[in-house]
Order: structure tokens, then sequence, then C-alpha cells
């Protein structure tokens, strides 16, 4: 009567009713901390707190912007083009005029006559000087037909093409890896939210072993094996948590920067569909590593034909202009005068030195061509690779979204048959390591399958065309 009575008064005042509700709620949890001691003192103590960052927030793009600025590699790369550019102002230099000035001041000095035998001055022979004297002369030298300078020019040039494609090479090498460390991160933060989970869902299966362990409805061992899968997803989400840290330092040396930064989730780097055929076309055309043997080639083959035009006849200018300030050193002659006329270099026979360097260059020219050769075949046998194992590792991914799917449904299926008495706890803690295995394979997968498609693109030159894209090279 006493219940009626007071259902009644909830119906008229919705008040009484909030305040029943609360004593309920306040009495269920009262009774539920007393029956499961080791929930309240034991699994509470384990929890891990989220790791909370407050570092500055680094997007994918800004990280390519800071790999190419602050990478040291890169660095390394353009100080090794900046060489190579130097190259053809060597070549110009053989066209260009020689323009020097030489000045001399001198004296010119005379011993004083001899001295007879048995006669010693006090001051010993004198050592006097006559004839002070300076002369300065003006001298211009130009090459005139020199055809040794259009092929070193053009072996500087290509020199530098093959230099610039070698650093787009580490740009772009360096950009991928930027890439891929940053999607290593952003799995390395899912892979703790799912093992956060895990550890929540273990936790509560402890504590629901132990409070029916205190009821008398499981038995020991229930307990035991609750409490040694918690310990395991506890581990896991600490191991997760050693690996993030791990791969952000790996990815901030990259990038130049501290390890106090956060990551956002960037588009997925699908790969649109493509015929392998055009996958292999595109890569004989935009991959800086080819690219980069093709023009070394041509600069072995340019550097020979320079040593081989050493053999062509040289003809330059020169002239002079020449003053002295004294005419005792020129009897009857003038102290200003000219010089001027043209120089025929005809090389007959320096040696081996030339032969030696045009048949050096000439395999240096050969071997370029074989590893461009080589180069170009183990890159067509990348990308057919490459391509297969994308398409591979996409299936892979469907087949174990569905396989997570199916373990998460089979865990929650588990845990409310234990509930009900109908289940065992092994029977738990068997399904939560079937859904735990199932979502790490999955992450790995994923995880795999953005490398693949990073490789193939890079391969492609797609990491090129983003340099070009990013106005840093404007170099075809």
């Amino acid at each position: 009567m006493k219940i009626k009575s007071c259902f009644k008064v909830a119906d008229s005042n919705k008040y009484s009713v909030k305040i029943i509700l609360v004593i309920l709620f306040a009495a269920f949890y009262y009774t539920a901390s007393f029956l499961s001691p080791f929930a309240a003192k034991d699994a509470d103590a384990f929890y891990l707190k989220p790791v909370v960052h407050s570092g500055r927030l680094i997007t994918l793009s800004e990280a390519y912007m800071l790999a190419v600025n602050r990478n040291d590699t890169i660095k390394a790369a353009k100080e090794s083009y900046y060489q190579s550019s130097l190259l053809k102002w060597s070549a110009v230099g053989m066209v260009l005029p020689d323009i020097s000035l030489k000045y001399t001041d001198q004296r010119m000095h005379k011993n004083s006559a001899p001295i007879p035998a048995g006669y010693t001055p006090l001051m010993g022979n004198i050592f006097l000087f006559f004839f002070p004297n300076y002369q300065y002369s003006f001298t211009l030298n130009e090459p005139l037909f020199n055809v040794g300078a259009i092929p070193a020019y053009m072996a500087a040039e290509n020199t530098e093409k093959s230099s610039k494609m070698s650093l787009n090479d580490v740009s772009a090498g360096t950009l991928y890896s930027v890439a891929a460390d940053y999607y290593t991160v952003l799995n390395d933060i899912s892979l703790i939210k799912a093992d956060r989970k895990t550890f929540k869902e273990a936790k509560a299966h402890l504590e629901l072993t132990t409070a029916k362990l205190n009821a008398g409805l499981a038995i020991i061992t229930d307990l035991l094996q609750a409490k040694s899968q918690f310990y395991a997803a506890k581990q896991e989400l600490i191991s997760a948590k050693n690996k993030l840290k791990s791969d952000k330092a790996a990815l901030a040396s990259l990038l130049g920067v501290s390890r106090n930064f956060e990551v956002a989730k960037p588009k997925q780097p699908l790969f649109k569909k493509t015929g392998l055929r055009r996958l292999i076309v595109l890569a004989y055309n935009n991959n800086p590593g080819l690219k980069s043997l093709k023009f070394a080639q041509k600069s072995a083959s340019d550097q020979t034909a320079y040593y081989e035009s050493q053999y062509i006849p040289k003809i330059s200018f020169s002239a002079s202009y020449n003053a002295l300030s004294n005419d005792h050193f020129i009897p009857q002659g003038s102290t200003n005068f000219w010089t001027a006329g043209a120089t025929l270099t005809m090389p007959i026979f320096q040696g081996a030195n030339r032969i030696i360097s045009i048949e050096k260059t000439r395999s240096e020219a050969n071997q370029a061509m074989y590893d461009k050769l080589q180069a170009k075949r183990n890159l067509k046998a990348q990308v057919i690779s490459m391509f297969y194992n994308v398409k591979s590792l996409k299936s892979q991914v469907g087949t174990l979204r569905h396989e997570e799917k199916f373990a998460s449904k089979n865990f929650t299926l588990v845990e409310e048959e234990f509930k009900a008495g109908v289940a065992t706890s092994v029977d738990v803690v068997t399904a939560l390591a079937e859904l735990t295995r199932a979502r790490h394979n999955l992450l790995s997968a994923k995880l795999d399958y953005y490398e693949s498609v990073l490789d193939l693109k890079r391969l492609i030159g797609s990491f090129k065309r983003k340099l070009i894209d990013m106005k840093i090279d404007k170099l075809n």
C-alpha cells in the first residue's frame, strides 16, 4: 500500500519521482561497489587515461613544406646541384677574354771596385744601388676559334640537369618518407583508440566476473582468466603508446621540428583506376631517378666529344702594352711599345693523356647507358609488382574489415551469453582476443595499403609533380 501511495504521489509531483530515482541510483552504486572490491581498488588503478597533447597541429601539406625547407638531406643535395651548375661557367670561360695587368718595381745593384790586398777598410765592401726601374704590361688574350667549348658547355649543362634530377629524386624520396611516416603516426593513433576500447572491454568483463564471483555465480578460474586478459589488453595499450612516441620522433627528424606536435587526418591515399600500361609510361617519363641516368649518359657522351675536339687547331688573338721607366736597359730603344698578333695552336702529339681521357669518358657513357637500361627494366618490374600488390592489399583490407565487424558482433553476443550464464569466461576471453587480433590486422593492412599506394605514386613521379605544384621545382 505504501508503494502504491508513493507512485500516486509521484504521478502528481514530478519532483518526487526524481528524488526517488536519485536515491535508487545511489543505493545501487553503493551496493555494486560493496560487492566488487577488486574493481573498485585494482581495476580503476590500472585504468590508463588518454594522453592530452597541446602541441602544434601539422597537416600533411605543411609537413611537406617543412621537410623541403628544413630537411638536411635535401639541403645537401641542393649544394651538390649548385656545384654542378658552376661547371657551365668553366665552359663559358673557354671563349671569354683573358685580361691581366703586371707591374714590377725593382732596383739594380753593383758592387764597389776591388780593394787592394793588405788594405782593409773599416766598413768593408760598399754595396751600392744603381738604376732604379719599374715596368708594367697590360695584356689581352681572346680565343677566336675553340670548338671544344661547345661540347664542354653541353656536357656541363647535362651534368647540371642530371644533378637536378638527383635533387628531385632525393626530394621526392623525402616527401614519400614524410607521407609514409605521417600515415604511420595516424595508424598509431587509431591503434591506441582500438586498444583503449579493448582495454575498457577487458576491464568491464573483469568487473563483471568479479561481481559474479562474489555472488557465487563464477569460479576463481574465471576471475584469473579475466584478469589475465585485462593485463594483456593493458600491455597492448602501453605498447601502442610507445610506438606512437617512436614514430612521431622519426617523423619529427624528417621535418626538423620537435616531437610536440599533432597530426590531422588527410584524405586517404587512394589510387585512381589506371591501366598498368599507362602507369609504366608515366614511370618512364616522370621518374626522376631514371631521368637522372639519361642526362648522365648524355653528359658522358658530350664530354667524349670535348676530348676529341682537342685535335682541332685553336686560334687566339693576343695584344699587350709594355712600359719601362728607364731606357738604360734598352739602348737606343723605346721605353713604351705595343705587341699584337694571332696565335695558332695545333696539337700534334700530347702523349697518352688525351687518348686515356677519351676512352675513359666513352666507358663512362657506356656504363651510364647500361645503368639506364637496367634501371628501366627494374622500374617496370617495380611498377608491375606494386600495381598488383596494391590491388591485393585493397581486397585484403575489405576482407579484414568484414572480419573485424563479425568479431565485434561475436564478442557482444558471447558477452551477453556470459551475463546470462550460458557462456563461460573462457568464451569471452577468446572472443575478445579474436576481436583484438582482427582490429590489429585491419589497421596493419590499411597501413600496408597506404604505403603501397604511396610507393607506386613515387615510382610514377607523383611526388616530383607535387614539387612542381608546390613551386619548389619547375624543371620537367
